[in-house]
């Protein structure tokens, strides 16, 4: 009987890991973005590529599952799936082609190098630190942030791996410099599960063609928004 209950909540948590593959729509940024004439600064981050945990895991669960059997497929893979430009095109591109000033800012940016924000008692969304200062140094209006987030995505369910795949994710915040408040947030989620066996090296190309195709559903899922 428990083996039966097991491979009934294996097989739900599988087709929910499959049915992540779709592309999920947001919100398009406004056209006021487009007609302020204010002149926005993109801040591009790219993370280095990872592994990420997808289901239901137990804190024993994580600790018997370290993931070191991808260490290796990581390092070789990485290098062959960067995608800081076809990001960075994607922006400056867009952007431009409908009239947007815009400029790229060589920063990598972190919270932690500025100070907390104090909100004016309004119902309007800030930003919880105070970014003014890029304004001046950078000569722009707007900061276009955007992170991503990119590598190999397995699904388990405790320490059982239900499924591999390709992963990537792009979160974007715009913000008006002025008075910090955010105009805009949202993110693309590309997830492509993987086709064939996953040990395949020396050069791993099913996960290669997973990744790829997860960063490339990702910035079709972006092209959408803006």
């Amino acid at each position: 009987m428990k083996t039966k209950k097991l491979f009934t909540y294996s097989l739900i948590i599988f087709i929910l890991f499959l049915s992540s593959c779709a592309v999920k729509k947001y919100a398009p940024v406004s056209p006021d973005f487009y007609s302020s004439g204010l002149k926005v600064g993109l801040i591009l981050n790219v993370d280095t590529i990872r592994t990420f945990r997808m289901g239901a895991q137990g804190l024993l669960d994580v600790l018997v599952t370290p993931g070191n059997k991808y260490t290796k497929p990581l390092q070789t893979i990485e290098p062959k799936v960067n995608p800081v430009n076809r990001f960075k095109d994607l922006y400056i591109n867009l952007l431009k082609s409908k009239g947007k000033n815009i400029t790229l800012i060589d920063l990598e940016f972190d919270d932690n190098q500025f100070g907390k924000f104090i909100k004016p008692a309004d119902n309007r969304k800030y930003f919880n630190k105070d970014i003014g200062s890029l304004k001046d140094k950078y000569q722009v209006d707007e900061v276009m942030i955007i992170k991503v987030q990119y590598g190999i995505s397995i699904n388990y369910y405790g320490f059982i791996e239900m499924g591999q795949g390709g992963y990537c994710v792009a979160d974007c915040q715009i913000i008006n410099l002025n008075d910090n408040s955010v105009f805009y947030r949202g993110n693309s989620v590309g997830s492509v599960g993987l086709k064939g066996k996953f040990d395949t090296a020396p050069d791993y190309e099913n996960w290669i063609t997973a990744i790829n195709s997860a960063i490339n559903k990702s910035i079709e899922l972006e092209k959408t928004k803006y």
